[in-house]
């Protein structure tokens, strides 16, 4: 939590001190260029220039206030719960493995989206709760060990309403930019296997209830079973990742998953936030060396056509930056193929 509050500060820091319009950043928080300065996962980066370090540091970086003060909640309370019963070293396993493995499946599928959070760890130490709850079922909701005491049972009900509440509303933040569902149930999966292996299980026969042999020996499998299947996925999703050219993702619908453009009844130009690649267009512009306004320029859009010729002088741009800013509009307004092939 230290950490990522120092980041957050840092984050702001570099943007200027300054908070982006809501149209931009929903989250009341940096620009995605700052974002991406301080070490925000972008597939093309990480592929390309080899900065593999993009695949931790998302996991301390925040999109803004909200959903850094969202984040921090979420990771005292779940946090706190798994600590206090399996140790640091357990904790510390299910938080990192988890925002790693969603972060690589983030950039797998995603990878035009620039994305940040600590989402993915916080939903591995879920995906831990969620693995701890099914794998004690029978001693959580037993009438057995519970004869006496029905309303302990409520209450396990009430916490487990509670963790599903708050994967709803963690799935909802990631329809907005730079927070992605990718990472979020990536880490989820990854954190319920991984606790399959780290947590440590209280068995029945503490409440004098015997546990017979096959019971014992399919403990041993889910262990394994946990073990494996995490060692494996990590891996695969890391070959076709450096296989990739870290621009095309394998599942084109899949950005939906992660995104929905917004507001749902705004004119598509009016909209908040899109679910299109013009983000990351490239361009050639030519200046008026007179007035240094900058005139036309030629656009390769997201399906690799080229766009040549778009007037700028219209709008009198003379601010590099600026014109940086407004190249998903541009893009939008002339390209007839806003999706990467």
């Amino acid at each position: 939590m230290v950490i990522c509050t120092a980041c957050l500060i840092l984050s702001i820091g570099v943007n200027g001190w300054q908070i982006e319009p809501l149209s931009i950043n929903p989250m009341i928080g940096p620009s995605a260029e700052t974002l991406i300065k301080v070490g925000a996962k972008q597939t093309s980066l990480i592929v390309q220039e080899n900065e593999w370090f993009r695949l931790f540091s998302p996991m301390v970086l925040h999109a803004g206030i909200i959903h850094f003060v969202l984040n921090m909640v979420a990771l005292w309370f779940i946090g706190y719960a798994v600590e206090m019963n399996h140790g640091f070293f357990a904790i510390a396993i299910l938080f990192i493995v988890p925002a790693i493995g969603g972060t690589l499946l983030s950039a797998l599928f995603l990878p035009e989206y620039i994305s940040v959070g600590a989402s993915g760890g916080i939903f591995g130490l879920i995906g831990a709760c969620i693995a701890d709850i099914t794998t004690n079922w029978n001693l959580l909701f037993s009438k057995e060990v519970n004869i006496s005491n029905d309303g302990q049972r409520f209450r396990n009900v009430k916490v487990l309403v509670w963790l599903l509440v708050d994967i709803l509303l963690n799935v909802l933040i990631g329809l907005t930019p730079f927070v992605d569902n990718f990472t979020h149930l990536g880490g989820m999966v990854y954190g319920f296997l991984c606790a399959l292996t780290k947590l440590e299980r209280l068995s029945k026969s503490f409440f004098g209830v015997q546990k017979g042999f096959l019971s014992r020996f399919q403990n041993i499998l889910v262990r394994l079973f946990g073990t494996i299947l995490s060692i494996a996925l990590i891996l695969i999703t890391f070959i076709v990742l450096i296989r990739s050219d870290g621009k095309r993702t394998p599942c084109k619908g899949c950005r939906y998953v992660s995104c929905v453009p917004f507001p749902f009844w705004a004119e598509y130009e009016d909209k908040w936030w899109y679910c299109d690649d013009c983000d990351n267009v490239e361009v050639e512009v030519r200046q008026n060396t007179m007035n240094q306004v900058y005139s036309s320029m030629n656009m390769t859009c997201p399906d690799d056509e080229i766009v040549l010729n778009i007037d700028l002088s219209v709008d009198a741009i003379s601010d590099k930056a600026f014109l940086q800013k407004q190249l998903p509009k541009y893009c939008r307004e002339n390209c007839d193929g806003i999706f990467a092939n």
